[in-house]
């Protein structure tokens, strides 16, 4: 064998600066030592290409951290497998020992890609099935007494000099944090840290610093006040960290001792000591750093830096530096945030979560961190903190497929994808509140609810991503999630691209991003723009970004607080952010007036990005012929419009459906973009008859129309990631055409090319733009303009059309064809409130009767409208259609931004919905629910938190909680009333997203006299014209020349007209662009201001400006908000139950501390013990048991549930505490039963059934129903006599209305109510319900099935409509009464043939319900009102279909007190104009109750 050539890189070569691998290169064998071979392939010096085969002498130390270690995760495992050198490890054991195959040898040979020889395969597979975690500890520390308040002296004196927190509200919020977390001393150490900034950033004012008064200027009173903070925190003298508890001095926080303790049981490690803390905010981080440097005595092995998401640390070379000395051993501990758990920080002995994050993310992240049984994994944990336990808790019951998934990402940078088990909290664990955000970083940001994914969120999002693709495939998830590949870099290191792999079904297979100088900032890169390419093609729902800011103008109160706190936190805490409410006045006792929120999806599409619009189909099933379709259009938005659900609108009472339908996105040019504008403003102005302008920039959406070729197929069955390609069928040429002119001359050829134009064609009888238009049916050759139509009675008083043209239009000279055929038109409805169920078509005008029929026009006289019929009978819905899209969005925010999406939209739409809205669904139903709830919850709460209170006191607690003044409070709080939707649309009123209406110019002619005689150009008159800047105004009907065909766009609005209208001027010209001298001037007026509503039209005067105000606001009940809570606390209980209820009654701000899961009721509970209750009967808990279909765990608790208070010695072991909770539980479970099992039954029918079901008098015959009077406890003559009495009464009653109602064929009813009943018998059936409850650890399956064994039978059977009470009639009327029915009566009357039989008819809005016959008016009114009762259980839709009473008042109240407030503001009008602003009101109120006039 011929000799080897052999070289060494000796550390004389390493420390040159001359390059010897091209020499050594050369030899068959090159000696290195670790660390050079790998500072040779970090300087691209050498590539593993160039190697064949590595050798290591003591192969067994090649772990973390060993320079080796980063050879193989850095370039081994990242090169082509093909250009991977072999791996040959050699191993010396210790003298006197011997080397054992275990955990360590096999993590050394997934590290080396190799294999230990000599080892049998058993052996291999035992060992391979120990599990290599880290040791996981639960460290427990106890909560902090100062939670409630942390005030240290500096920050008194600092909130003195700044009370409301204007100029350092950064460092104010953040020292509060920090005091939280760490203690006072760290605490004042923010402001310390915050000093240099502050000495840097604020300049003398140069001010008399003997001058006491009050500085005018804003700027020098800011000045001042930042001075003297930063002197007194420049001469304050801090205070060192004091550990020993049990001295005065004490002033940190025991969670901090518990760290503390920790590190120290870490320092027999020594220079093997590697460390984490994970903290969630920043400014605890650096805090936690001051502490620890300051601690040497404590921990001076420590060597502690800090990473956080921040300034400098953004940087990946930074990033890398850290690590890299970090690694090295300079600094052994690292603190940081959640921004770094995906970092490539060395792997660690101990990982301590200092926070504790609801993500399985993080957890594993954790775990990678570690170095498996090797290290420890801690998990800090407040003694009692339920939020903690239930994290813990979740984290330990990993499914096999999440902890196959944790492993790997443990074992590879390259991870996997999760399983759907995926539980990931929306939350992104923002580390400071102020600069989080910041904007030089890209982000991608969801228009709907404004979350924002940043690099350090991408990772987490795509993981969510690839979960929701729902694959189960084990060998799908064991494939790498992300690819990464080595590139040579420009300088000494090395880059490395990141390719994300989507499992199968994803819409984007691959991704690769850019490339970064370490593997975790490739990867960030790479998932970012994973991110913008699904976001962008319309694939990433809205659901997967980060939860966006709070819109609280409070701080919202903690979500759990810890029980070891002396009292919750009041309403009184941190008044520092308590921030000025000026929407929050109130206008009368239990009215307040609140802003009026904006959808913000409308504001963050303002951007187009290259081009590309993103078009969204609407249509609707609603036909009235085959020839008077609904063609389906287009909205187009510059971002993804979200999934929008099918809704109803209605048209005479009868529901259509409209269908929303993404389509794929496609890019414009700029002739395509600019036809789309003038299209869009063109179709607004007609569907609205009003002048709108609205400048490009500022458009909210486009609208375009979709041709024939295109067919509206709902139910098509498409992919899920498939869009319908529409830019096809877009007709460009109708586009073009209506941009550019709104109408055509006819084609008056002949008489077929005639009946041709007019198809599916819109005619106006006169050239303007706004006028009124007619629905083209058929052409009359059978009649001319000297005939008189005997069908259309416009035309009764002359002889023939020619004769009705001369007297009834202005300018008319003549026709030039008298012979020319006719056309039959039906008038196009004005625009109307579709979305009110009760809307009535439009009524004959009592003014003119035969507007609304067919009317005849001469063709000559008329144009044709450039947008065809169908596409205008669609556009004419798009007001309704888009105030509902408009409501459908605020919904999707509010759902995101306080509730983590947990509540079903269309649920939580209902909720918000105020009655007054007058839409198909109102939040009255939940709101039963949602109060029933939360009594119950709050009753449970107080109840295991005050074990020793009695129920009177109980009483008055749940008070504090439910009632309507705190409900307002917290809902103020957390800034629910802006979302409340309680204005009902006005149609005649919409303007879209940032339209305004253009104000005509004033033509001024001077006189001799030098008087301006001043002629307006107005609006309210359509047959004027706007100024045009081609040619003359066409004014009323003048005659048009057979030369004109069109009517252009550029005559009426030009691109530079709206640019002009929008700026204010003085500069006066004529039409010719001359200078002004005596002629007419036309002055143009300013348009709107920037600071004014960009959403609103054009103010004119006070009466402008009140519009405009009471557009943005919205007077709001105080009971009407509470109500709103209480709805949305019943539409999330419907979603998923009472745990998810529970979360929602938790995010409004109401005040239920120390519970974070019902389960938790069960722990905290303290019951008496047994040996103190009373002696039960023999027999009485079988009977019972028996009786519920339930058996108790806890019989003592039975003997309390019948224990009477008169009974000596039993006063705290009575049944009065648990009948408290019973008659909470009997609430929620009737309201639940009645809610589920009457659908569509009204909010006053549910009460009525609840009333009658929970009143005492019911729950007493219960009680004897079940037999449960003979086992109570009591020491009372009185009461003995008294239920026997009552149980002898009610058994004669009963027998007596069950033999009657079998002789009148009806069910038994309330046979009960005339007997006065002892309450004993009512509280004990509530107190063995509470019995049941507690006995079964606060589970509700005992009270539910007590409920369906003996309470539902007996309700089904005693308790509905038709047998509510022996008075129907009574019934019937508070029924209608409470739907704000108005128009209803009996009617009576005596059949002439036979006198003595009366009938009797219950009538509402004009329809007979029901009728009965009897001798007897009294029972023929009760029959009567009896099937009446039993018709509108029924129909349930009865009365929403028909009646609009409660609509009605409230519009006429509405109008009635608008006048009046005119009347006051604006006395100096004339009679007439007074008059016009009645019959506007007037014409208001008919237009919400859909009766609205034509403009």
């Amino acid at each position: 064998m011929a000799p080897y050539s052999i070289g060494a890189y000796t550390d004389q070569w390493h420390s040159s600066e001359l390059d010897p691998w091209q020499d050594l290169l050369e030899k068959d064998l090159v000696m290195i030592s670790a660390k050079a071979f790998l500072e040779s392939l970090l300087h691209g010096k050498l590539s593993l290409a160039q190697v064949n085969l590595i050798i290591l002498d003591d192969a067994q130390f090649a772990g973390d951290p060993h320079p080796m270690a980063r050879v193989m995760m850095e370039f081994y495992r990242s090169a082509l497998r093909d250009e991977r050198p072999r791996i040959f490890g050699m191993m010396t054991p210790e003298p006197d020992t011997k080397i054992h195959y275990d955990i360590g040898i096999l993590k050394l040979e997934k590290l080396l890609d190799a294999t230990m020889a000599g080892v049998s395969s058993e052996t291999r597979d035992q060992v391979m099935a120990l599990p290599d975690k880290p040791n996981e500890l639960v460290i427990f520390y106890d909560p902090h007494l100062k939670l409630g308040r942390v005030d240290t002296p500096l920050l008194r004196q600092l909130r003195q000099i700044d009370p409301k927190m204007e100029y350092f509200r950064k460092q104010f919020k953040g020292a509060k944090h920090v005091g939280y977390e760490l203690g006072s001393c760290a605490s004042d150490l923010v402001w310390r840290k915050a000093f240099r900034e502050m000495d840097a950033n604020i300049l003398p004012s140069y001010a008399d610093d003997d001058d006491d008064d009050e500085p005018n200027d804003p700027a020098i009173k800011a000045t001042r006040i930042q001075e003297k903070v930063k002197n007194v925190v420049k001469n304050w003298i801090f205070t060192m960290p004091n550990l020993d508890y049990t001295s005065r001095g004490y002033n940190v926080t025991p969670k901090l001792v518990k760290l503390v303790q920790i590190l120290q049981a870490c320092a027999p490690q020594g220079d093997l000591f590697r460390g984490i803390v994970f903290v969630q905010r920043r400014v605890i981080a650096h805090a936690m750093l001051d502490i620890l440097r300051v601690l040497s005595d404590y921990l001076g092995f420590l060597r502690p830096q800090v990473i956080t998401g921040h300034g400098a640390f953004t940087d990946p070379h930074v990033q890398q530096d850290l690590l890299e000395d970090f690694r090295l051993g300079t600094t052994n501990l690292l603190i940081t945030t959640k921004y770094a758990e995906d970092l490539e920080i060395p792997t660690c002995s101990c990982v301590i979560r200092f926070n504790i994050f609801e993500s399985q993310v993080s957890y594993a992240y954790a775990r990678a961190r570690s170095r498996g049984r090797d290290s420890h994994l801690i998990h800090m944990v407040e003694r009692g903190n339920d939020v903690h336990r239930r994290v813990l808790s979740d984290i330990a019951r990993l499914d096999k497929g999440m902890q196959k998934w944790v492993d790997s990402v443990v074992d590879s940078p390259g991870s996997s994808s999760p399983p759907s088990s995926l539980t990931e909290t929306p939350d992104p664990y923002r580390s400071d509140s102020d600069d989080e955000d910041d904007s030089a970083e890209t982000f991608v940001k969801d228009p709907t609810t404004s979350g924002r994914i940043h690099a350090h969120d991408a990772t987490t999002v795509v993981y969510r991503f690839a979960a929701s693709l729902g694959n189960g495939n084990d060998d799908i998830s064991s494939r790498p999630l992300f690819e990464f590949q080595q590139l040579r870099g420009r300088g000494p290191r090395n880059l490395h691209l990141c390719t994300v792999v989507l499992p199968p079904g994803a819409p984007i297979r691959t991704v690769s991003g850019p490339p970064y100088p370490t593997q975790s900032a490739a990867r960030r890169a790479a998932c970012l723009q994973t991110c913008e390419q699904l976001f962008y093609k319309g694939h990433l729902h809205y659901k997967l970004f980060p939860r966006p800011p709070p819109v609280s103008v409070r701080q919202q109160r903690e979500s759990y607080v810890s029980p070891a706190m002396v009292e919750e936190m009041s309403d009184n805490e941190d008044d520092e952010e308590v921030a000025a409410m000026p929407f929050s006045k109130a206008k009368s006792s239990g009215t307040r007036c609140y802003p009026r929120r904006r959808p913000d999806f409308w504001a963050n599409t303002a951007t187009m990005r290259d081009g590309f619009l993103y078009p969204t189909i609407i249509s609707t099933d609603r036909e009235e012929d085959s020839n008077r379709i609904y063609q389906p259009i287009l909205i187009l938005t510059r971002l993804p419009l979200p999934s929008v659900e099918s809704f109803k609108l209605f048209f005479a009472g009868v529901p259509s459906n409209v269908h929303f339908r993404p389509g794929a996105p496609f890019q414009v040019d700029e002739e395509q973009l600019q036809l789309l504008y003038k299209y869009t403003i063109r179709v607004c102005r007609v569907v609205a008859n009003k002048p709108f302008i609205c400048k490009l920039e500022d458009l909210a959406y486009f609208i375009a129309p979709l041709g024939p070729t295109w067919e509206s197929d709902v139910e098509r069955s498409r992919g899920r990631w498939d869009l319908e390609a529409v830019a096809d069928h877009i007709p460009w040429d109708l586009v073009s055409l209506a941009a550019t002119n709104w109408v055509v001359a006819l084609k008056r050829d002949s008489l077929e090319s005639l009946n041709e134009d007019i198809q599916n064609a819109v005619i106006q009888d006169r050239w303007v733009e706004f006028t009124r238009r007619y629905d083209a049916c058929t052409v009359r050759p059978d009649l001319n303009p000297l005939s008189k139509p005997a069908d259309s009675l416009r035309e009764a008083n002359y002889e023939n059309l020619v004769e009705y043209c001369k007297a009834r239009r202005k300018g008319f000279e003549g026709l030039e064809d008298y012979t020319q055929p006719l056309i039959e038109v039906l008038r196009v409805p004005a625009i109307t409130n579709h979305l009110n169920p009760t809307s009535r078509p439009s009524t004959v005008s009592k003014k003119n009767p035969a507007k609304c029929k067919f009317t005849n026009l001469i063709p000559e006289l008329c144009c044709r409208l450039t947008i065809p019929a169908s596409t205008l009978r669609m556009a004419l819905l798009m007001p309704s259609i888009t105030r509902r899209l408009d409501d459908i969005l605020l919904v999707k925010e509010l759902n995101a931004k306080f509730f983590d999406h947990c509540i079903t939209e269309q649920l939580l739409h209902t909720a918000v919905s105020a009655p007054s809205a007058s839409v198909e669904f109102d939040y009255e139903r939940l709101e039963l629910l949602g109060d029933a709830y939360l009594k119950y919850l709050s009753s449970i709460y107080l109840f295991v938190t005050n074990p020793t209170q009695h129920e009177g006191a109980l009483h008055i607690a749940r008070q504090r909680i439910i009632s309507n003044r705190s409900l307002l409070k917290n809902a103020d709080r957390s800034g629910l009333p802006q979302y409340i939707q309680s204005k009902p649309f006005t149609s005649k009123a919409w303007v879209p997203p940032n339209f305004r209406i253009f104000r005509p110019p004033r033509v001024v002619v001077p006189d001799e006299a030098s008087k301006e005689q001043e002629v307006s150009g107005s609006i309210a008159n359509p047959d004027v014209t706007m100024r045009g800047d081609e040619g003359d105004n066409t004014v009323g009907d003048a005659p048009v020349t057979s030369q004109l065909n069109t009517v252009s766009f550029d005559n009426t609005l030009s691109r530079d007209t709206i640019a002009d209208a929008s700026n204010s001027t003085s500069v006066v010209y004529d039409d010719n662009g001359d200078s002004v001298s005596n002629k007419a001037l036309v002055v143009y007026p300013p348009e709107v201001t920037d600071n004014q509503p960009s959403n609103q039209a054009q103010p004119s005067g006070k009466k402008s400006k009140r519009g405009q105000e009471d557009a943005n606001v919205q007077w709001l009940g105080d009971k009407g908000v509470a109500d709103v809570a209480e709805a949305i606390i019943g539409a999330a209980y419907v979603t998923a139950g009472r745990e998810v209820a529970l979360r929602v009654t938790k995010a409004m701000n109401i005040p239920v501390p120390h519970i974070d899961r019902w389960t938790d009721f069960a722990r905290k509970t303290l019951a008496p013990p047994p040996d103190v209750s009373a002696q039960l009967k023999a027999g009485t808990v079988e009977h019972i048991e028996k009786a519920i279909g339930r058996s108790f765990q806890r019989p003592h608790l039975l003997a309390q549930a019948l224990t009477h208070t008169s009974i000596q010695g039993h006063e705290m072991t009575c049944y009065e505490r648990l009948e408290f909770i019973g008659d909470a539980i009997l609430d929620f479970l009737v309201i639940r039963y009645i809610f589920d099992r009457d659908g569509q039954l009204s909010p006053g029918a549910l009460t009525l059934l609840k009333g009658a079901m929970v009143s005492n008098s019911t729950l007493a015959a219960v009680c004897v129903y079940a037999d449960l009077h003979q086992h109570l406890l009591f020491e009372s003559q009185n009461i003995a006599s008294s239920i026997q009495a009552y149980a002898d009464q009610l058994d004669r009653a009963r027998q007596a209305d069950y033999a009657r109602a079998e002789r009148e064929g009806r069910l038994p009813g309330q046979y009960w109510v005339d007997i006065e009943q002892p309450k004993v018998l009512s509280d004990v059936v509530e107190s063995v319900l509470g019995a049941v409850y507690v006995s079964d650890n606060f589970s509700p399956e005992g009270v539910e099935t007590f409920f369906d064994r003996v309470l539902k039978p007996f309700f089904d059977k005693h308790i509905t409509l038709k047998t509510l009470s022996h008075h129907p009639t009574k019934i019937l009327f508070e029924l209608f009464q409470s739907r704000g029915c108005q128009e209803f009566e009996i009617i009576k009357q005596t059949d002439s043939e036979n006198p003595g039989v009366v009938t009797c008819e219950v009538v509402c809005h004009d329809i007979i319900l029901a009728s009965a016959e009897d001798p007897s008016t009294q029972f023929a009114a009760r029959k009567a009102s009896f099937l009446a009762l039993d018709a509108l259980e029924g129909d349930i839709d009865f009365l929403t279909r028909t009646c609009s009473c409660r609509s009605l008042n409230e519009a006429k109240k509405a109008a009635k007190k608008a006048v009046a407030k005119n009347h006051a503001e604006f006395n100096d009008v004339d009679a007439d104009a007074e008059m016009r602003l009645v019959e506007e009101m007037a014409l208001g109120v008919d237009e919400i109750m859909g009766n609205g006039s034509e403009s």
